[in-house]
């Protein structure tokens, strides 16, 4: 699967789960590109108070509520990338 078709997967899934946990302007959300050490690594979805990071290298996104806390972690598997590319 290309990156952008990993990253079209990803906004979809992080924009549900925004919804899901009852996020109400979901199309007023931010998408910063991260760094490290010069290399790009994942994305950073922030959206009312509520933000996910996508952790490029390990494939899996992590949610946190208003408060900053851990919600949840979900990993993109390659059947996941496979059903979207079909």
């Amino acid at each position: 699967m290309q990156h952008a078709q990993l990253l079209d997967l990803v906004r979809q899934h992080v924009r549900s789960t925004f919804l899901s946990e009852g996020v109400d302007n979901i199309d007023d959300c931010c998408e910063t590109i991260l760094i490290r050490d010069g290399f790009y690594c994942g994305r950073r979805f922030a959206c009312d108070s509520h933000r996910a990071i996508l952790f490029l290298e390990e494939k899996v996104v992590k949610f946190y509520g208003p408060d900053g806390e851990f919600l949840r972690s979900q990993a993109i598997t390659d059947s996941q990338t496979d059903g979207a590319a079909a």
